[in-house]
């Protein structure tokens, strides 16, 4: 038996009342009997359960599940699956605050992009580095872990659809042929992307939190018109992909029952999860978009009651793909007429928060976060998405808010492997576009420079750590951005709100 991808570590939670670490490991492997898990130092480790969670011709995705508990002090548990490599997970210790990652855009969107980048993984190759300085006990991953938009190319059936007349595709069917062939597409981009050396390494170390975005399904999902949108191929389409994000992002069987950590599970993959003082919200912000909502009123309810009854946490980090604070892409759209080769920008332009339609749904997330945080819990906001690293801040001067939680820092990684945006384009970012925005009144978003910088947006491929402070009773996080080409990360301390 051969294993063709994996093993592929995803966090299923910390159960604090019977101080349990959730884990699950995928492998895709050329055998529907795969021999199992094994631990060189698991004596705690829970029986792990096997499921066999979907099958493409002769390749096989097996998924493991077990627990582990925490101890006093930091800890390894050593594994293998189907006895063959060991990897190493680092736990932290009961009770403190996990050492986090955070990565999107795992790819590219073109074979053009592609050819001009020369050592492809390189940053995964540079977390790596930092994994062994400082084990990493969570990777959180922002969207677009894969790059699905050849399927125009490359399916053949699919590319055929796509040459029809606009009308004539919107009218067709999603075929036996399309099923079958787009099946096999997801499954083998998963398996192919996943299996690079510098990629799988981190996968097998570092559990994973993940979301997704839009080239996880293909380019502007859930952006299109509703004729396109709706049409039985793009539905067919994104079913598909739902089944595969399933899978392989979130090792859960298509169709079986999400567990606790999903806190909408009829409206998508929204997950909550709490370890020590610290709380991570990620929103799925594609299984319900349309050109006129990012998340339904009863999902947004579902993870605000979630929040509403978090207590004693010091640090709630949001993960949206999408930036929050970002310049108005509106005044960019105008500009792609002169700015040559940057038309693939187009579809992203219509589901950023700054679109016009999603402002409203915009202004009443960024009320709700700074109630959170004026009842004690340091709002920060995790993005990707934008193929550059920035910083961005919502200031908010209205009377009803206490003077330290004021400010709500998002942090901005993109991409770990995808090139930066070309020189024109990160011109008219720093120079062109107003970069201070009125939300509501009396409540400013804007991009501040970088710490330690006169720059706002770095054009460079890039990943986030977030490491916990190590003096005992600070409470705080130190943010790391780690940038290609350079000796030193960009810093910024995000301290806890006051007691």
């Amino acid at each position: 038996m051969k294993i063709l991808m994996g093993p592929v570590l995803s966090f299923k939670g910390y159960d604090k009342a019977n101080n349990r670490w959730k884990l699950s490991a995928l492998v895709v492997t050329n055998s529907a009997q795969p021999s199992g898990i094994f631990f060189t130092n698991g004596a705690n480790v829970s029986p792990p359960a096997h499921k066999l969670l979907w099958q493409n011709g002769s390749k096989f995705a097996h998924c493991f599940t077990f627990d582990t508990p925490l101890q006093g002090n930091p800890s390894t548990l050593t594994y293998s699956v189907e006895n063959s490599i060991y990897h190493d997970i680092h736990l932290p210790a009961q009770d403190d605050a996990p050492n986090m990652s955070y990565a999107s855009c795992n790819g590219f969107s073109s074979q053009k992009v592609m050819k001009g980048v020369e050592v492809k993984n390189q940053m995964w190759l540079e977390m790596a580095d930092r994994h062994d300085a400082k084990p990493i006990h969570l990777m959180l991953l922002g969207g677009d872990q894969v790059y699905a938009d050849s399927i125009w190319e490359v399916v053949p059936s699919i590319k055929a659809w796509n040459n029809k007349s606009n009308d004539a595709a919107n009218k067709a069917s999603f075929t036996k042929a399309m099923q079958s062939q787009v099946e096999a597409f997801y499954f083998n981009l998963y398996t192919e992307r996943w299996a690079q050396p510098e990629v799988r390494a981190m996968m097998a170390s570092i559990p994973s939190i993940a979301i997704w975005d839009d080239h996880d399904i293909f380019d502007g999902w859930g952006s299109y018109p509703p004729a396109r949108q709706n049409c039985d191929v793009f539905q067919g389409i994104g079913k598909i992909a739902t089944d595969a994000f399933s899978v392989f992002q979130q090792h859960l069987k298509p169709g079986d029952v999400k567990p606790d950590a999903y806190l909408a599970p009829g409206h998508g993959f929204s997950t909550g999860h709490i370890i020590g003082n610290t709380a991570i919200l990620c929103l799925d912000m594609r299984s319900e978009r349309s050109q006129r909502q990012v998340l339904s009123n009863d999902h947004w309810k579902k993870l605000y009651d979630w929040a509403s009854g978090l207590s004693d946490i010091k640090h709630l980090f949001v993960m949206s793909s999408i930036p929050v604070v970002y310049p108005d892409f509106n005044l960019l759209e105008s500009l792609l007429g002169v700015v040559p080769g940057q038309q693939e920008l187009e579809a992203d332009l219509q589901y950023h928060w700054s679109s016009r339609s999603h402002k409203g749904e915009r202004t009443r997330m960024v009320h709700r976060m700074f109630d959170f945080q004026a009842k004690g819990m340091r709002i920060t906001i995790l993005s990707g998405d934008v193929h550059v690293a920035a910083f961005g801040l919502l200031q908010n001067d209205r009377m009803e808010y206490p003077g330290r939680t004021r400010v709500i820092n998002q942090l901005i990684s993109s991409a770990i492997v995808h090139p930066a945006p070309n020189k024109m384009v990160l011109f008219a970012l720093r120079h062109l576009l107003d970069n201070d925005k009125e939300i509501d009144p009396g409540i400013q978003s804007r991009m501040a420079a970088l710490p330690g910088t006169d720059v706002k947006f770095v054009g460079a491929r890039n990943f986030l750590c977030l490491e916990p402070d190590d003096r005992n009773g600070q409470d705080r996080y130190w943010a790391h951005w780690v940038v290609e080409g350079q000796d030193e990360p960009f810093t910024k301390v995000i301290h806890p709100v006051p007691a």
